[in-house]
């Protein structure tokens, strides 16, 4: 009989933490703050809502860029080695993807910044995105942070610039409509559910998270600061 101990088995990874993990992926915060705006004040792009051809143009090209084009960069990178995972647990191994999303994201920036169609505001949502991004890069040479927190604070940042602009209207959803202080505790509930899913899931340490929070929220305050 042999004696020879097996292996520990890993502990299988909770289904809602990667649930969350996925559906409030960092890559897909620009296209949230979008459709939040859009929901909010559509008159802020001079449209009606969804309907307007425009502001669905927008949307596309912003979701092509700044999740489509990143997440095929990255499985192309998993392709060749670059990198393990298309969630990038690696220090190390983000340094690639990251100087890409950077590149990707001040380009977006750049030129929806530019076009008649896209409100001031927004584009300082986008700049504080692109802030998040370069400090998230400096602060991965030293040491890991959740860029899922990082997203979530930017998110939590941009919903209350917004209700500090825009208070007296609300976020209309199916018809009705729902104050934006509503909206602000909901989304401060999903960022601590999306950092308690990055813990759980073992990804991060308390630091990282909070550390991520601090980075992604104070970044939309610098986006704002540089355009009002």
């Amino acid at each position: 009989m042999d004696d020879t101990p097996l292996p520990p088995r890993s502990l299988p990874r909770p289904y809602w933490a990667l649930a969350l993990s996925v559906l409030f992926h960092p890559l897909l915060v620009p296209t949230y703050m979008y459709i939040l705006l859009l929901r909010i004040n559509p008159f802020l792009f001079g449209s009606n809502g969804f309907g307007d051809e425009r502001a669905m143009l927008t949307l596309i090209m912003l979701v092509v860029y700044t999740f489509v084009i990143p997440v095929v960069s990255v499985l192309l990178m998993i392709m060749l080695n670059m990198v393990s995972n298309v969630m990038v647990e690696d220090r190390m191994e983000r340094v690639g993807p990251l100087l890409l999303v950077m590149v990707l994201y001040f380009w977006i920036y750049y030129n929806l910044s530019k076009s008649n169609d896209v409100p001031t505001i927004f584009s300082a949502f986008l700049l504080g995105v692109v802030v998040a991004l370069a400090v998230s890069f400096a602060v991965n040479t030293l040491e890991k942070i959740s860029l899922h927190a990082v997203g979530m604070g930017g998110l939590t940042g941009m919903v209350m610039i917004t209700m500090a602009l825009f208070g007296s209207q609300g976020l209309v959803v199916g018809g009705a409509t729902y104050s934006l202080g509503l909206l602000v505790m909901a989304i401060v509930l999903l960022a601590g559910l999306v950092g308690t899913a990055r813990l759980a899931l073992g990804s991060h340490t308390l630091a990282q998270v909070v550390a991520g929070y601090v980075v992604g929220f104070v970044a939309q305050w610098v986006g704002l600061k540089f355009y009002f």
